[in-house]
């Protein structure tokens, strides 16, 4: 009886050393997801806001999504694969945000909306890589723009490598006091513009309308602004 049960701990042992390489990859994760239904003009979107991580030990790269809404009889209303403001490559222990819209043409109401699904995946790329830029963000509310306020979230991206880099990217999420996120926005110059080492430049999106009058009407307060910069370069 003790020789079995010997022989079955080695057994699990092998078993558990030889599938350990198999791990040996980036994994994508979601931690956290916030789903919103808004109103835009005559139509109301649904909005997903995430962060996701790579919890692996090897690069990979953001590589499909998938967001889909059901009714409450579990049918679906809509689904979209197309995703955005998004650091696309992740090394080992880095997250970016990215964000999900669709629109939802045949609903009257945003209660229509009983469920969502999200689904992010990763692949692996060895070809190129997200090089992580210095970002300094800011967030400021109710700064007036010619006869109307806005609220602005402003990030100074720097290029603290010693070589040039083209096309610096920033990728922002408002955050509540509780680190939920509210919003998701990003941008970038164009593929023809760089930044010389040492110099900086500075990124401003006005957060949507429709979205303060949403965090306004439900008491959602940002406390925060979380900011990503970075370039992709080819390995």
């Amino acid at each position: 009886m003790k020789k079995s049960i010997a022989a079955a701990l080695i057994l699990v042992f092998l078993l558990t050393f030889t599938a350990a390489p198999a791990l040996a990859a980036g994994r994508i994760n979601v931690v956290q997801e916030n789903y919103y239904t808004i109103k835009e003009y005559s139509s109301y979107y649904g909005y997903v806001f995430a962060r996701v991580e790579n919890n692996g030990n090897k690069p990979i790269k953001v590589n499909a999504a998938l967001l889909e809404t059901f009714n409450e009889e579990g049918d679906a209303i809509t689904s979209t694969d197309r995703f955005s403001s998004y650091a696309r490559y992740l090394e080992p222990g880095e997250y970016t945000y990215l964000r999900m819209s669709s629109e939802m043409a045949d609903i009257s109401a945003p209660e229509a909306v009983d469920d969502y699904m999200l689904t992010v995946s990763g692949k692996s790329d060895l070809d190129q890589q997200c090089v992580r830029l210095e970002c300094k963000p800011e967030y400021r509310e109710n700064e007036k723009d010619g006869y109307s306020t806005y609220n602005y979230m402003y990030g100074t991206v720097t290029n603290n490598t010693d070589e040039i880099v083209y096309r610096p990217c920033v990728v922002f999420a408002l955050l509540d006091a509780d680190d939920n996120i509210l919003y998701v926005a990003g941008d970038s110059l164009d593929s023809n513009q760089a930044l010389l080492p040492g110099s900086s430049i500075l990124f401003k999106i006005s957060v949507d309308s429709d979205f303060v009058s949403y965090m306004e009407a439900n008491g959602l307060t940002p406390a925060s602004l979380d900011a990503i910069g970075y370039c992709i370069v080819d390995k």
